[in-house]
C-alpha cells in the first residue's frame, strides 16, 4: 500500500505536495469552523477529524466521554491549535497512510478534503482507510465543494489547479451520482446526501455536497 500511496503524491503534476503547501500558508486554516454543517452531533466516542485544520468547532462544547483525535498534513510535530479541550489528540497523516489500527474510531469527519485528491484511485485509497479504521456502523460524516460553476485554473488530471496569492490547490469536482458511487464502492451505507450553503450571501460560491455514510457490519 506504501508504493500505492507515494503515487498518489507524486502524479498529476504533484496536485497534492502542492496543495498541503496552500494549506500551511493559510494563517486561521479552519479556524472559523463550519456555519452550514452541525458537526457537534458527531461528536461522540471516538472521533477521528481528517483535515481538521485548526478546527474551528472545538470551540463548542465537547462531550467528556469524546475522544476527538485531529489529523492534518498541515500539522508540524507540536502544533499550536490553541484549543482548550481535553481528551484531544492531534496527528499528522493526510488519510492515505492512517496510523491508527483496524476498527479504533466509531465517527470519521472529512470536510472538504476529499476533493483535494487526485485521480479516482488515489480518493478511493482514501475512502478505504476511513472505512478500515472505523468500527462496524461506525459513521462518516464527508463534505466535498460544490459550486454552480467551476474556478478558473489549470487542468491537472481529473481536476483544476486553482491559483492565489497563497500558492496552488487541486480540485476535483464532483457530480452527486460520482461521489455516491465512490463512497459505496469503498463499503458503505450511504444515510443522506444534500446540497448545503457555507455563506448564504455567496450561494453559488459556497456550495457543498455533505453526505453521511454508514460502514457496513461483517
Amino acid at each position: 500500500m506504501l508504493n500505492c500511496v507515494e503515487e498518489c503524491w507524486n502524479i498529476c503534476e504533484k496536485a497534492l505536495v502542492r496543495t498541503v503547501e496552500y494549506f500551511r500558508k493559510i494563517p486561521r486554516y479552519r479556524k472559523s469552523g463550519w456555519r452550514s454543517i452541525d458537526v457537534s452531533k458527531y461528536l461522540r466516542g471516538r472521533v477521528l477529524d481528517i483535515g481538521a485544520g485548526q478546527a474551528g468547532y472545538c470551540g463548542k462544547n465537547i462531550p467528556n466521554d469524546t475522544l476527538l483525535i485531529l489529523m492534518d498534513p498541515a500539522y508540524d510535530k507540536n502544533p499550536q491549535l490553541g484549543l482548550k479541550v481535553g481528551n484531544l489528540i492531534t496527528v499528522s497523516g493526510d488519510g492515505l497512510n492512517t496510523p491508527l489500527i483496524d476498527k479504533s474510531v466509531d465517527v470519521v469527519i472529512s470536510l472538504a478534503v476529499l476533493h483535494h485528491f487526485p485521480t479516482r484511485e488515489c480518493r478511493l485509497l482514501f475512502l478505504r482507510e476511513v472505512n478500515r479504521v472505523l468500527t462496524d456502523g461506525g459513521v462518516l460524516l464527508l463534505s466535498v465543494w460544490f459550486p454552480v460553476e467551476k474556478p478558473m485554473g489549470s487542468e491537472v488530471c481529473d481536476g483544476v489547479m486553482v491559483s492565489s496569492s497563497f500558492g496552488e490547490r487541486f480540485y476535483h469536482f464532483y457530480s452527486i451520482p460520482e461521489l455516491r458511487d465512490e463512497v459505496e464502492a469503498a463499503g458503505f451505507l450511504i444515510d443522506e446526501v444534500e446540497i448545503v450553503v457555507e455563506n448564504p450571501r455567496r450561494p453559488a460560491e459556497t456550495r457543498n455536497i455533505l453526505l453521511t455514510a454508514v460502514k457496513h457490519k461483517g
